[in-house]
């Protein structure tokens, strides 16, 4: 058995020739031939290039925002009129373009899906300040008096939170949504959110 035979027999699954592409043009072979026959070159011969054109920055943003307020319209029913729009005009200004910096990541989906079981749940008719950290997570700050929570909403309904309180005490704690309300319960988070 030659050479070529042998390469031939070493792979029963698929078949391969050894051919190179002066060889393949000079049998008048295109890659449509050889790819219909179940002939499939070297990779050293053809390499696979994909070539993609990336999308750009205004149309990332663009998309994040959309996906944002199309999962907003999702739960609709659960978030009143005057809540969306507050989230929609906060999320349009964090979103533009013109004041974007160069790596910053827009909304992250999952991130803002945590913001708004949150909301649902248990933020209720309160108004917090939005913003975006580099890595796109929502962050969300409510103030009252002089006490301040932020909270960092993370994929799959993760937080971060920080309260700074008036008399100087500072807390942060990193816990689950579901949690969260146990975890403020010794600041009063109804005054936080400015529900009491």
């Amino acid at each position: 058995m030659n050479e070529s035979e042998n390469f031939l027999a070493s792979s029963p699954h698929e078949r391969r020739l050894p051919i190179s592409v002066s060889s393949s043009s000079m049998l008048g072979l295109q890659i449509s031939d050889i790819i219909k026959h179940g002939l499939v070159p070297h990779k050293e011969i053809y390499p696979v290039h994909k070539f993609t054109t990336p999308i750009s920055l205004s149309e990332h943003i663009f998309q994040a925002l959309a996906e944002a307020k199309i999962l907003t319209s999702r739960v609709a029913m659960r978030l009143d009129l005057a809540s969306r729009d507050r989230i929609f005009r906060q999320l349009d200004l964090l979103h533009d373009c013109d004041e974007w910096f160069g790596d910053d990541q827009p909304l992250s989906l999952a991130s803002y899906k945590s913001f708004v079981r949150f909301m649902i749940s248990e933020g209720g008719q309160s108004k917090p300040s939005l913003a975006l950290s580099p890595d796109g997570h929502l962050l969300a700050v409510w103030e009252n008096s002089e006490n301040r929570l932020t909270i960092e909403f993370q994929e799959n309904d993760k937080l971060q939170w920080v309260i700074s309180c008036a008399d100087g005490d500072r807390t942060a704690g990193i816990t689950r949504l579901d949690l969260i309300m146990s975890r403020l319960a010794p600041y009063n988070p109804e005054a936080l959110f400015c529900l009491g």
